[in-house]
């Protein structure tokens, strides 16, 4: 145990003269709420079976999906990093699966937008379901590169929807298409970030009202970001649970 909060020490010293006092701060509350926060706590004893899962997942597939990834090393600038939450984690299959089940929409009617798309792991799992097409919008040029060499070679039997498209764009700037849709957010965003998507999202309505829908997930609690999608005067909450927020877009900004 000493040696333990020795190394944590040093680390935060270090953090605080290469990065300042803010960083070290931050570093060091997000470090204490692994262990006392019950959702990161839970989040943490899954992590490892999860990650398990999602090798079996890639071997199956051919295709690369897990570990995690930095944002500063997949072609993302340091000062925009934070926008993204700083690091790339793909989705849990059991919590897509269920999450989007829940819905209970007709997905046959429905594109499949993902934001923050990483390496696509969402949109090969979107695949069983019979969308009319799966799109997804990925920042991070690195995460890009591989979702496409994911597409390429994806193969299910389960596969239901043959229509899937990586495209690499910012989010703040990327129009979504005129058509219903179905949002799929996992935890993609920071909160400033989180909001003007929302607002572009709902202002595409606006100029084209559709079915329109946003699907927030975090393997964690939904807590942690929900009232950035429940506060927003364009969205009303059809349900909520642990892992997922759905809202439906019933007016334009």
């Amino acid at each position: 145990m000493a040696s333990w909060l020795q190394q944590g020490t040093l680390k935060l010293v270090n953090l605080a003269r290469t990065q300042g006092l803010q960083t070290a701060f931050l570093h060091a509350t997000n470090a204490v709420a692994w262990h006392v926060v019950p959702s990161r706590r839970a989040f943490a004893r899954n992590l490892a079976h999860e990650s398990a899962l999602a090798r079996e997942f890639d071997q199956a597939h051919g295709v690369e999906t897990a570990g995690e990834s930095p944002l500063t090393e997949v072609g993302v600038p340091p000062e925009k990093a934070g926008r993204g939450n700083g690091l790339y984690r793909g989705i849990w299959a059991g919590v897509f699966h269920e999450t989007l089940r829940e819905t209970g929409l007709p997905l046959e009617h429905f594109t499949f937008v993902d934001y923050g798309s990483g390496k696509g792991k969402a949109l090969m799992l979107a695949s069983e379901y019979p969308f009319q097409r799966i799109v997804g919008v990925e920042f991070a040029p690195g995460l890009h590169e591989v979702a496409v060499n994911n597409l390429g070679v994806f193969r299910s039997p389960g596969q239901r929807c043959q229509m899937l498209e990586a495209v690499c764009a910012d989010a703040l700037e990327w129009e979504p298409p005129v058509e219903p849709l179905v949002c799929f957010f996992f935890n993609p965003f920071d909160d400033p970030t989180m909001e003007r998507v929302i607002t572009r999202v709902a202002r595409s309505w606006r100029h084209a009202p559709r079915d329109l829908y946003l699907l927030y997930v975090n393997v964690r609690d939904v807590s942690e970001q929900a009232h950035v999608f429940e506060r927003h005067p364009a969205l009303t909450r059809v349900n909520r649970s642990q892992h997922a927020l759905f809202m439906k877009v019933t007016a334009g900004t």
